[in-house]
Order: structure tokens, then C-alpha cells, then sequence
């Protein structure tokens, strides 16, 4: 009976090491140039408009809700509650939306012959995942600054709904890439407006429980209103969480 040879094993093994290193190498060349490209000049500083965007877009809206509404649903602090419920929201839109573009805003870069596509959406997919996680540490210090208190009352729960959001925008982002590149404007239109379905029936500003029995038994599909949902059971130990799925997190387990 033949055996493998160990020699031809481990220069195999060497290869498809060398092989990773040179796409590693790849994909961080593409994600340096991405950043001059989208953000414009020669150095690194315009990519902190890309932080600063998805960081203005929630303190608006938790500052807009903070001064419609002083007395918050849920909790003491009514710009906590809206925050818990923009921030899920936000960072799974904002990687969502910026994948659309990542072959086509750097489409000449594929004349190198040792890049290819996949590269072109890894480095997207890692750029937008380090811009929401750094949007989401800028955003809780302006939070801090304003409130006693923003640590939640379970963080390891609050970090996996973060996790999931950021997630599940990076695997939606390159769902929406294919899509985009096979229909074009028509599938961005439509993915426009469904966020906007998603978002009016997250529960952002109020609690599911709010909502008619009618519309809950429709809202609990939407995947935002979960992240929503589970964030906001890791800050506030009386809330309501039986719309979250129970296999997603140990503390919807608990209460379920």
C-alpha cells in the first residue's frame, strides 16, 4: 500500500503558507490604498472622516430623540436608550452599504496580475470592520461624557450583540456586492428602501412591546430588531426579551 511522502507533504504545507502570506501581503496593500482612495490625500488622516460620519450620524439621532424625549422607555437616561437602539442598527448598515463598492472603486487595481476580486473584498470587509468597531469606541466616549453611566449590566452579552451587528453587516455587505454587480442600481434602490423598512420596525425608539400584537408578530423577523433587542437586554436587567432568538445568546436563555 503507498505512503504519502512527509518531504512532498511539507513542501506543500510550505507553499500554501507562502501562497497566504502573499495575499495577506496583498490585501493589506489594497486596504492602505483604499483608505487614500476613498478619503482622498497622501496620508492617513481623511480616514478619519470615515470614522467620524457613522459617529455624527448616531449622536445626532441620539440627541435629536435625548431632547424630544427626556423620560426614556426603559432605564434613567433617555439618550442611553435611543443609543441602544442606533447603534446596532448603524453598524450593521454602514459596512453593509460601503462593501457595494469595493470592485468597482478599485476596479484598476485588478490590472495587477496577482490581485484578484476576493482581495479587493477582504480588504473592504477588514476596513469597514475596523472603522465600526473604532466609530463605536469614539461614540461611547462621547456618551460617557454625558452620562454617570454607560457600562452594561452584562458586557460579555453586549459585546456579542456588537459582534453580531458588525457581523452581520460585513456578511450582508458582500451579499449586497454580488447582488450589486448581477442587477446594479435597481438591487441598491431596493436594498435602500428595505433599510428603511428594517429601521422604522427595529424598535429604535420604543420597546417591541410597544408595538400592537399584529405588527410584533412581524417585527421579530427582522434581524435588526434582534440585534436591537439583545443589546438592550445586556444594559437593562428588567427588560422584556422574549422576541430574541434563544439560540443566539445565553441571556435570552435565561429569561426565556
Amino acid at each position: 500500500m503507498p505512503h504519502d511522502d512527509p518531504h512532498a507533504d511539507f513542501g506543500r504545507a510550505q507553499d500554501f503558507g507562502a501562497k497566504l502570506r502573499m495575499s495577506a501581503r496583498l490585501v493589506g496593500v489594497v486596504l492602505l490604498q483604499d483608505m487614500r482612495t476613498r478619503y482622498g490625500g497622501r496620508n492617513h488622516f481623511g480616514y478619519l472622516f470615515g470614522i467620524a460620519l457613522p459617529v455624527l450620524h448616531m449622536s445626532v439621532i441620539t440627541g435629536f430623540y435625548y431632547l424630544r424625549t427626556l423620560i426614556a422607555p426603559v432605564g434613567e437616561s433617555a439618550a442611553l436608550f435611543a443609543a441602544t437602539g442606533i447603534a446596532p442598527y448603524l453598524l450593521c448598515l454602514y459596512p453593509a452599504r460601503q462593501m457595494c463598492g469595493a470592485i468597482a472603486e478599485n476596479r484598476q487595481l485588478l490590472s495587477i496580475p496577482m490581485l484578484q476580486p476576493l482581495h479587493l473584498m477582504i480588504s473592504r470587509a477588514i476596513l469597514e470592520l475596523l472603522s465600526a468597531i473604532a466609530a463605536l469606541l469614539v461614540f461611547l466616549c462621547f456618551l460617557q461624557s454625558l452620562e454617570k453611566d454607560i457600562w452594561p449590566n452584562d458586557p460579555v452579552e453586549a459585546a456579542k450583540a456588537i459582534g453580531a451587528a458588525i457581523f452581520m453587516g460585513v456578511g450582508l455587505g458582500f451579499f449586497n456586492l454580488v447582488m450589486s454587480a448581477i442587477l446594479g442600481r435597481f438591487y441598491q434602490m431596493a436594498f435602500t428602501f428595505l433599510v428603511i423598512g428594517l429601521y422604522l420596525s427595529a424598535g429604535v425608539y420604543f420597546p417591541i412591546w410597544s408595538m400592537p400584537e399584529d405588527v410584533r408578530e412581524y417585527a421579530v423577523y427582522n434581524p435588526i430588531l434582534q440585534l436591537v433587542e439583545w443589546l438592550r437586554s445586556a444594559y437593562y436587567t428588567s427588560y422584556e426579551v422574549e422576541t430574541i432568538n434563544p439560540r443566539w445568546s445565553s441571556a435570552s436563555r435565561r429569561r426565556l
